[in-house]
């Protein structure tokens, strides 16, 4: 059975042989991620000023394309499909910088890399690879994640988003909806998950996923008021008679909760280090504020 340090956690076991000696990353990745980190930093006092981007909600045009020429829509993609290849911990270390600077900006990198191609890297073929890493390395297509639903969370076998195959065999046609979609309102590039079995009660749906290119069919609503990260994008997207090549498919057709739940393994990663990065951030913050404080 596959081990796992919380499982043994729970049953009273501390299984240190998983967790020791901790993984160090190589030197010379070391030496680049210090690198990419001045970079970052020197580009954000620069260029960010966050306080406009949460009273514009938007996160300016120019501000991207800087992002784009930094690599930093490609930093797990692999150099062969022209993406930095980072690690996972040195990856993890370039959002937690990112986070402690500005939330939207963050969301937005993390939904495209930790959730939104992240399908497509795991289960992908080597052509479905090969016709989409390269435009989402460079940020030229910036992707997202459509898994929610008005009824369905996590919970996949409340998704009612369908997807039925081509009496050809040659494309599936999916209609449906999703909601709470980060970069929903400009990503080009969707991992949606469809039911592509019957709807039958008592029955556990088969769930596949899509990679799905906005396009005819694809629509997405307005960006949803937020009380925080308000330059990022989260939006309703609605598919109606959207036409995926069968060649589409991530994974295997009726495996795609696996699928769901690999990304969203991965996903929290990014989400947990954007959170200390933010709170590391604040501390500092806080610090220096009671430093120069003086009472009375």
């Amino acid at each position: 059975f596959e081990q796992s340090f919380m499982k043994a956690l729970l049953h009273g076991v501390i299984a240190e042989d998983m967790v020791f000696p901790f993984p160090e990353t190589p030197a010379g990745e070391r030496e680049n991620v210090g690198l990419m980190l001045d970079t970052i930093r020197r580009f954000f006092t620069a260029n960010v000023d966050s306080a406009k981007i949460d009273r514009d909600h938007e996160i300016p045009p120019s501000v991207i394309a800087g992002m784009k020429e930094m690599g930093l829509f490609g930093l797990q993609i692999g150099a062969e499909h022209g993406g930095i290849g980072l690690s996972t911990h040195s990856y993890l270390r370039v959002l937690q910088e990112i986070a402690s600077r500005d939330t939207s900006i963050a969301v937005t990198l993390g939904a495209h890399q930790s959730i939104g191609l992240k399908a497509l890297l795991l289960f992908g073929t080597p052509e479905l690879k090969q016709r989409y890493l390269p435009a989402l390395a460079t940020g030229e297509k910036v992707a997202a994640f459509a898994l929610t639903e008005p009824g369905a969370g996590s919970d996949a076998a409340a998704i009612k988003t369908h997807a039925e195959l081509s009496p050809d065999g040659s494309h599936y046609l999916i209609n449906g909806s999703k909601i709470w979609i980060t970069n929903g309102g400009f990503a080009d590039v969707f991992t949606v998950f469809a039911r592509t079995s019957p709807d039958e009660e008592g029955r556990k749906p088969k769930i596949t996923a899509f990679l799905v290119e906005r396009g005819p069919g694809v629509t997405s609503g307005p960006n949803e008021p937020k009380l925080g990260i308000r330059g990022s994008s989260t939006t309703e997207l609605f598919f109606d008679d959207v036409k995926v090549p069968r060649e589409n498919v991530i994974g295997e057709v009726g495996k795609g909760f696996k699928v769901a739940m690999e990304v969203l393994n991965n996903g929290r990663l990014g989400l947990a280090v954007g959170c200390v990065g933010l709170g590391a951030a604040l501390v500092k913050m806080a610090i220096e504020r009671v430093q120069e404080r003086r009472a009375f």
